[in-house]
Formats: structure tokens, sequence, C-alpha cells
């Protein structure tokens, strides 16, 4: 068993076999060596900790071996060995689409907090731009010894202090997400959920974004982490591990703006640089990126610090913007404090910020008492398309039923007759052209049921994602009942589609 419950294995690594072959017949290979030290690493934080590798050497011929597809499914996490003959490798392509679709389906989703669950290990030097799509956006990490950006670079040698410190900052990375991990039962037909909304409705629902400190801080900043889950708080932290500084931007910004307030510690030493931009440090860009944000930031530097004193005027004069509130024309909460007593500072704010939300929450309620709820089915075969129209719905406060068919023919139609009583307006979602028949019958079958609940006003509509075709494949379609979005020459949801969608499931019933 795993660790994260619901899992065989909490890691599950990807490479290329050609990676893991010695230079010398009496060393292991480059990956034996890399898991035999991340398997170390990470019992000393849990013995239950399990990672699957294809030690063995399993036979990879062109046919997707059924162990390693079995191995993938009831693994959390990946990581990608990414060499130059990785995005090459036909095979390690067929494990990453695999993993990426499993987890897209998932209740946990594809991120877990503000960090991904494939995670690259880079043992070639290969710019961001390059990386496989699949992969940008997250986390990376550089095992290899490439100074300059047009250095070839080989994986790092295990004795060295780079593939330590990589190892530990990995290792501390995987545990975030292993303590963040969601818990509960996996279902493709739940949405991700990886930190709860600042909008929602839950009382209970608070997150707090922690953001990076510098190493003095560090041993403060896990116990703060600890004391806050304890009291039951959601927490983001700061990454600093990104190989590029867009990414770290964009990362930032996501997991600030999913919480429902930012902490940041300062201190006398400005912290780590960011990797691809020497000029800024990870401390002061991640309290910036927060000012873009409407989340409430608390910021906290040590009483006893003279800021006058300091030696980087750069970070100097930026706690003197803040200290005198010129930093930024958000309004922010500036502490000088014990550092000692720095988890009661920041859960009296959390709890503060807490009641604002609940009351906030406690009057939204009550304007949509009687939100309408909508139904929204698919086939299992357009499940990618119509959770990227769930996902649309929802961020605009669309109340939703998911009901993607999959199964059993028979229980799915009860299903769909259960849904039909507690909706009052449907979506039926047509992707594969092949499908056609199916919808037609769902919406038939639809139609029936309400007339026999008396339900003759109800709107449905037909949501034509792609491929691209012609409205008339549906018979049921010229219905004067239903009305057909048709947004199938768009490989994404067109904001006119969009919108014509959301204003006639907002209007009122006929």
């Amino acid at each position: 068993m795993a660790l994260i419950p619901g899992y065989e294995h909490d890691v599950f690594i990807s490479y290329v076999h050609a990676d893991n072959e010695s230079e010398t017949d009496d060393a292991d290979g480059w990956i034996n060596q890399f898991y035999k030290y991340l398997d170390t690493k990470l019992k000393k934080h849990s013995a239950d900790i399990n990672i699957w590798w294809d030690a063995k050497n399993l036979d990879r011929s062109e046919v997707f071996d059924n162990s390693i597809m079995e191995a993938i499914d009831k693994s959390a996490i990946m990581i990608c060995v990414y060499s130059r003959r990785y995005p090459q490798s036909e095979y390690c392509q067929k494990e990453l689409e695999h993993f990426y679709k499993k987890i897209e389906a998932e209740k946990a989703g594809t991120t877990v907090g503000n960090r991904s669950r494939i995670i690259p290990v880079l043992i070639s030097n290969i710019h961001f731009n390059d990386w496989d799509e699949r992969l940008k956006g997250t986390t990376g990490f550089e095992f290899h010894d490439a100074i300059d950006k047009d250095d070839y670079g080989d994986a790092l040698d295990v004795s060295t202090a780079k593939f330590k410190d990589q190892m530990k900052q990995l290792r501390n990375a995987l545990v975030h997400i292993f303590e963040d991990f969601p818990t509960g039962e996996k279902s493709a037909n739940e949405a991700p959920s990886n930190t709860p909304s600042k909008n929602s409705n839950s009382d209970d629902a608070f997150t707090i974004y922690l953001g990076e400190v510098n190493d003095s801080m560090e041993d403060r900043r896990d116990g703060i982490v600890s004391e806050l889950k304890n009291q039951g708080y959601n927490v983001l932290t700061g990454d600093p591990c990104i190989s590029e500084a867009t990414v770290h931007q964009k990362i930032t910004k996501e997991a600030i703006e999913k919480s429902n307030m930012a902490v940041h510690l300062f201190g006398e030493f400005p912290g780590k640089k960011i990797n691809g931009d020497p000029d800024r440090r990870y401390i002061q860009t991640q309290a910036e990126i927060g000012f873009e944000t409407m989340t409430p930031q608390l910021m906290w530097i040590p009483a006893q610090l003279e800021i006058s004193q300091i030696v980087n005027e750069g970070h100097k004069t930026f706690l003197q913007n803040l200290e005198e509130g010129t930093a930024t024309p958000k309004n922010i909460e500036f502490i000088r404090g014990n550092e000692g007593e720095l988890a009661k500072i920041i859960l009296d704010q959390a709890k503060h910020l807490k009641e604002v939300l609940r009351k906030e929450n406690s009057e939204k309620q009550s304007e949509h008492k009687e939100q309408m709820k909508v139904l929204l089915d698919t086939h299992i075969d357009d499940f990618k398309q119509a959770f990227l129209l769930r996902e649309n719905l929802l961020d605009h406060d669309i109340k939703l039923i998911f009901n993607p068919e999959d199964g059993d023919p028979q229980k799915n139609i009860e299903l769909l007759y259960e849904n039909i009583s507690e909706a009052k307006k449907f979506i039926f979602l047509y992707g594969k052209e092949e499908n056609n028949d199916w919808v037609d019958i769902r919406v038939k079958n639809t139609m029936k049921k309400l007339m026999e609940y008396d339900r003759y006003d109800q709107e449905i509509f037909i949501y034509m994602s792609p491929p691209d075709k012609e409205p008339n494949s549906l018979k049921i379609a010229q219905s004067p009942l239903v009305k057909v979005i048709d947004n199938s020459g768009e490989q994404i949801i067109s904001d006119q589609c969009l919108d014509e969608l959301l204003n006639d499931l907002r209007e009122e019933s006929k």
C-alpha cells in the first residue's frame, strides 16, 4: 500500500531505458541510483511511501505493456526523467499520455494545491520552450550539470552537492503533494478539487498561501504550516523550484488567487534568486505578484529588524516601502512581531477574514437560495469536452448536475431520470459524430420523462463540441423544443457560444 489513500503507488518513474545504461560495468545505472536516493529520502518522511519503476527492464515492444498500464493507473504522481531521448521515445510518450488522461478524470485533478502531479526531472539541458506541452506549467528539477544555457548537459553525479540539493528540493515538493492530496474515493464523475475556492459556500473552506522564506526561516515556516493544518486550514506554499521565471509567475498568481489570505515573511536577507531571472528574488516577487490580486495579504518582519542596516539595497528599499505603505496602493496588513508569536498572528488574521467570508457567503446564499440546477449530460467518449464545458459553467456560478454516461445502460438511464427530477434546464453534449444516435435517444427519453412530470416548459440545449459537424446530423435538433449551441468549429469554447449559453441558462423558464 501507498501513503496516499486509494493508490498502490505514490510515485511512478517514467524514463528511457537507455538513460539507465551505466558507462562502466561495475556501476549502477543513473536511474537505479536516482531511485535509491529518492526512496531513502522519502522513507525518512514515511515508511509507507511506495515508488514504482521498471526495475526489471520489462520488454517494451510496440504494444503498451499491461503491467505498465496497470502500474500507472494505480499511481498518484508521475516523475518524468526528461532527457533528450524522452520525447523521441514512443513508449515514454504513451506512459505520459496515459497518466495525463487518467489524472484529468480523477477527483484530485492534474494539480494538488499549486503543484502538478507530473514532475519533470531534467537530466539534459532542455530549454523550457522545447518541453512537452503536458509538462509546461509544472515544477521542474535540474539534475544536469550544464552551466551555460547552450551547454548540452549530462546527468549529475550522485556524489555532488548539486545532486543532493536537488534531491532535497524534489523530496520536499513530493512531501507537500502527499500532505495536500485530497482524501476520499476517486471518481471520474467529479471535477478536480485541489483546494477550496475563495468563493466556496462552505463556512469551513479557507485557504492560506504562505510564501517562500529565507533559509533561516524554513523550520519556522514548516511549523506554522503544520499548526495551520491542525487548525483545519488549507495551506499552499510558495515554490522556489521552478525552472522558468514565467512559469513561477503563473503558478504563484494562480495559487494566491485560489487563497483567501496570503502571508509573506521577511527577514534581514532577501533569499534565493529566481531561476532564469537572477535580478529578482522569490520572496519579494511572490509578495509583488500578490499585489496584483484581490487576495488580502499579511506582511511580517521581525520586531527587532533594523531595515536601514540591511546590506542588500533592493531588499532594504522594498521593506522600507512596505512599512511606509508606499509599496502598493493595495491595502495590506503590515506587522512587526516576535517570531514565536507568528502562528498566533496568522491565525488571528485568518479568523477575522474567515468571519468576513462567512458573512459574505451567507448573504450570497440568501440571494441565490433558489438557484436553478442545470443537467449536463454526455457520452463517455466526449467526457473531455464535457469536462471543459463544465469548468467554464462552474466558473460562472451555474449550478450543475454532471451526468456522464458510462457502464451499465439500464443504470445510466435510471440515473438520468433521477437527475431529471432535480434539474430545470438540460444540456446534452454532442461531440463525436458517431454518437448522434445516442444523443437523439437521450434527448427523446428526457422529453418523454418531462411530459410524464407535466413539465412541458423545460428548456433543452444541445451543445455541439468539436469536431466540426452540421446540426442537421441530429434528428432531434429539428424539434422546436430544442436549441442548438454550435461550437463544433472551434477547438476552444468561443466567448460568443459561452455567452449565448449562459444568457439562456440564466433566463427564467418560460
